[in-house]
């Protein structure tokens, strides 16, 4: 590996500002309900446990292409899935006959960019079916988040550097579910993973290899964990004071900004194409993704050279794609660069030169 800084893997503890950000109190409407829990599969579990109350149909119209915790909150609360395409731009394909079956619409815009039939999504509501908008990937955005949307769940995981943090928020009334304390053993693997690259990024070479090697098993070892026990848990108030105090411009900004470099200095190959070749105005990109000849390699490539990436997602064994051809298509060929506010344009410009340099190697 070079001896640059390494860039991407997960987030470290960040500067906050000391003033109140306003910014989840702000999406929540004075007659609905704002909850901070311990991750976006929390959110998604307590929405559809305050739904289903009311719900004797119980069958969720979710993506073909998403990931395994997105997708488990549904079966632990007993719903049936039904799989809808989404096609290599990430738009989702649905079928209009599905609104006789369905009970719950899960609404993703991915990666910051929201690609879906804003219609649908209105007729879903008309027709008094949940829409359920799951805003990890697209909560920073402006138009990120549908205005037909019952729950907005989602994740600051992808964002910020937070020990804890999911959200939900209900448009109208209360949530009835209630909720059970923080898993204290999840959050101290991940705040012990998190203040080892902090110490690491404050002073680059200063943290030993094997340390920083342990730390990011500790991290993927907390994952696993919340995966197994995941539950309506709440967040903590260490975790939900990052979330009330990252600045939020700042990291709109420096996001598009590291994006737009990124679009521009990017390799023009068909082997590796940009999901999103134009920055909307209204989207802030969690990551540069691509579609990718080569992809493992390539990240393999990448990360030889401190450029660590991520094939969001596996695909989970709840998924099916036997009709979504191009959903299987994104999955085995997606891959996310990092364009987030802990780097520069600079940086931005040496990923796109590494890309360029595996496709002329290869």
């Amino acid at each position: 590996m070079s001896g640059l800084p390494e860039l991407g893997g997960y987030f470290e503890t960040e500067a906050l500002a000391p003033e109140e950000n306003h910014f989840f109190t702000r999406l929540t409407p004075e007659e609905g309900e704002l909850r901070f829990l311990m991750s976006g599969r929390c959110g998604i579990l307590c929405a559809l446990e305050d739904w289903k109350r009311r719900d004797r149909k119980r069958v969720a119209y979710v993506p073909a292409y998403t990931c395994g915790t997105v997708l488990a909150p549904y079966a632990k609360a007993g719903y049936r899935l039904k799989f809808y395409e989404v096609d290599r731009s990430m738009a989702p394909v649905w079928d209009p006959a599905a609104l006789e079956e369905i009970s719950v619409l899960n609404l993703c815009g991915y990666y910051g960019f929201s690609r879906y039939d804003r219609a649908f999504v209105r007729e879903c509501r008309e027709r008094g079916i949940c829409v359920l908008e799951d805003a990890t990937h697209s909560v920073l955005s402006l138009d990120g988040i549908a205005p037909e949307a019952d729950y907005i769940a989602g994740s600051m995981r992808k964002w910020i550097g937070v020990p804890s943090g999911g959200f939900l928020i209900k448009r109208q009334g209360r949530l009835a579910p209630a909720l059970l304390p923080c898993h204290r053993g999840h959050l101290e693997m991940r705040r012990s993973a998190m203040a080892v690259k902090k110490r690491s990024a404050a002073e680059p070479g200063s943290v030993p290899r094997a340390e920083l090697e342990a730390a990011a098993v500790t991290f993927r070892q907390a994952e696993m964990l919340l995966r197994q026990m995941f539950d309506c848990y709440e967040s903590d108030p260490e975790s939900i004071w990052v979330m009330n105090h990252f600045p939020v411009e700042e990291h709109r900004r420096l996001r598009r900004e590291n994006y737009r470099r990124l679009l521009e200095a990017f390799p023009r190959t068909p082997l590796c194409v940009p999901v999103f070749p134009a920055l909307e105005e209204a989207a802030v990109p969690s990551h540069f993704t691509v579609l990718a000849e080569r992809r493992d390699a390539l990240q393999t490539f990448l990360g030889e050279r401190g450029i660590h990436t991520t094939a969001y997602w596996g695909k989970s064994p709840l998924a099916d794609t036997s009709e979504c051809p191009q959903a299987q298509y994104i999955y085995d060929h997606v891959l996310s660069l990092p364009c987030d506010q802990r780097y520069t344009p600079e940086d931005m410009e040496r990923i796109a030169a590494a890309a360029a340099l595996f496709y002329e190697e290869k």
